[in-house]
């Protein structure tokens, strides 16, 4: 059965055809422009991509504290957890505790990817997710941007290369790895599915991106390529080039077929079987 995600999570992704060169540099729309100016901007292409911008930090809180406190992943675990219950209209104990965890990390994944992506191609800045903030709420991560971060990392004539560098230190290996080990200390999770998941949200990323900034597409699909071409994301997604679209398929399942009356998603491994 082909029962796709609810919409923040289907990920079947339509990208053009692969462009060579990657160390060609990236066209920005506003070369150099502020790292605040940039990520407002980006915000306007879905919810996924939406910061708020804010003058003053209060109630809001370091990225950080999503991993070094438990608490808070243990939280939204829950919620998740409780949501997916609902909607498959199944009572909460019918939706595992890992599955919920499983898609609570690729929702943080595609909110943690999209606006740092995002500013990186269409702008030439290289947004650090630790300038961001975040509010313990239900539903999509909040994040905020407070003040004006520094712009050290701003490009005039960005490669393509070199922001895939920055985003696999910062967002990858900074952010969604420790947070994927501190769920992993709290529910039974393989990593390779976690890292599944992220790669997933990537080529989500790429297909928001394509829609609603196709001049960015070439440069996004390269910088996709480079970044699944490396750990963790090694041997865990491809696209498919074999018809006219070029749609991502996954190596790993992100397990929401086991909540009853659900199928797979788009781009799951198990489709291929």
């Amino acid at each position: 059965m082909r029962s796709g995600l609810p919409g923040w999570l289907l990920a079947s992704w339509y990208v053009r055809p692969f462009p060579e060169n990657v160390g060609r540099e990236v066209r920005t729309a506003v070369a150099g422009s502020g790292v605040r100016a940039a990520v407002s901007d980006v915000s306007a292409v879905n919810a996924f991509f939406s910061v708020d911008m804010r003058e003053t930090g209060s109630g809001w809180l370091p990225l950080r504290e999503l991993w070094e406190h438990p608490g808070y992943l243990e939280e939204r675990v829950s919620e998740v957890r409780t949501r997916l219950a609902s909607r498959a209209g199944v009572a909460v104990s019918r939706v595992e505790r890992r599955v919920a965890a499983s898609i609570m990390y690729q929702g943080l994944a595609s909110r943690l990817l999209s606006p740092t992506v995002g500013a990186a191609l269409c702008h030439g800045v290289a947004l650090d997710p630790g300038a961001l903030r975040w509010r313990p709420e239900g539903g999509m991560l909040p994040l905020a941007l407070v003040g004006e971060p520094p712009a050290s990392d701003t490009f005039h004539t960005p490669r393509v290369d070199s922001l895939a560098e920055l985003i696999h230190q910062r967002v990858v290996q900074g952010t969604l790895a420790p947070i994927a080990t501190a769920l992993r200390s709290q529910v039974k999770v393989a990593p390779r599915l976690l890292w599944g998941n992220a790669a997933s949200s990537l080529a989500g990323t790429v297909q928001a991106l394509a829609r609603d900034r196709p001049w960015v597409t070439d440069d996004a699909v390269v910088l996709t390529e480079l970044l699944l071409g490396r750990e963790p994301f090694t041997g865990l997604g491809e696209f498919d080039r074999s018809g006219e679209q070029h749609a991502f398929v996954r190596a790993t399942c992100c397990l929401y077929y086991r909540i009853p009356g659900c199928g797979m998603c788009g781009d799951c491994a198990l489709l291929r079987r």
